[in-house]
């Protein structure tokens, strides 16, 4: 009577054995595809990028403005606009916020800002723009990401490496091409219009209605998180939408950067 348990048993056995070998296959196939074939940058490349240049490009056009000379307000209005609970949620890995999602059910809410910090260095890697690579290469190299850089350090390239518009990278360059003026300058309605300007720049600076309801948006945000007063919030609502007229040297530069 124990013989067909027995024969079931090892069968479930040998059967577990080449799940896990295929598993352990595919793993292998993954890892040289992604670490070799297509290249995205590994841990060790994320582990030495510079605090002090471009890390999505060799431009030499591009300013990089460490995050500890960049205003507060800038960074509060980022994190305010883009993702509130940045520094507070428990992991910025993707697979690690699905699972938590699904734990929890709720749906899952990939961290936006590693998400354009992603997009980003992947540019790196020509080869993994295309397809299902895309995709899967998105996944692979935001949880290197999470893993390896401090938030610090991915609010800091978000900063600097989001196109803004007017051939602008970062809020460094932004400030100059909307304003004619440094960051520490900026006013609270100035800074929530270029927190305002990664998700559509190209909208945003020819709409104003559209760029006004935006940095309106952000000031709200700002308020709501108490980062700014009510008083101050209203006076920047109030202020009329003005920034500078581009020039044509930078119109003819608009991603060519």
């Amino acid at each position: 009577m124990r013989k067909p348990f027995i024969i079931i048993g090892k069968l479930v056995v040998a059967l577990l054995s080449v799940a896990g070998t295929g598993l352990l296959i595919l793993e292998g196939l993954l890892i040289w595809h992604y670490e070799y074939r297509i290249g995205l940058p590994d841990k060790d490349k994320l582990a030495t990028l510079s605090s002090t240049a471009p890390a999505c490009s060799v431009s030499d056009r591009r300013t990089y403005v460490p995050l500890a000379e960049i205003p507060p307000l800038v960074r509060q209005a980022a994190i305010a606009y883009e993702e509130p609970e940045f520094y507070e949620r428990l992991s910025l890995n993707p697979l690690i916020e699905f699972g938590a999602a699904m734990a929890f059910n709720r749906r899952p809410q990939p961290s936006g800002i590693t998400t354009s910090v992603t997009m980003c260095l992947i540019s790196l890697s020509p080869e993994c723009c295309r397809g299902i690579d895309w995709h899967i290469g998105n996944i692979v190299l935001m949880g290197r990401i999470a893993q390896i850089l401090s938030r610090d350090r991915i609010l800091e390239i978000y900063l600097n490496e989001s196109y803004l518009g007017r051939a602008s990278y970062g809020v460094g360059a932004a400030s100059m091409a909307y304003f004619d003026k440094p960051l520490g300058l900026l006013s609270v309605d100035e800074i929530a219009l270029i927190t305002a300007l990664p998700r559509a720049p190209a909208l945003l600076g020819r709409r104003n209605d559209i760029a006004r309801d935006r940095r309106n948006v952000v000031i709200d945000r700002l308020s709501k998180a108490n980062i700014i007063s009510e008083t101050e919030a209203t006076t920047a609502r109030a202020r009329p939408l003005q920034f500078r007229e581009p020039s044509p040297d930078n119109e003819s530069q608009q991603r060519k950067l």
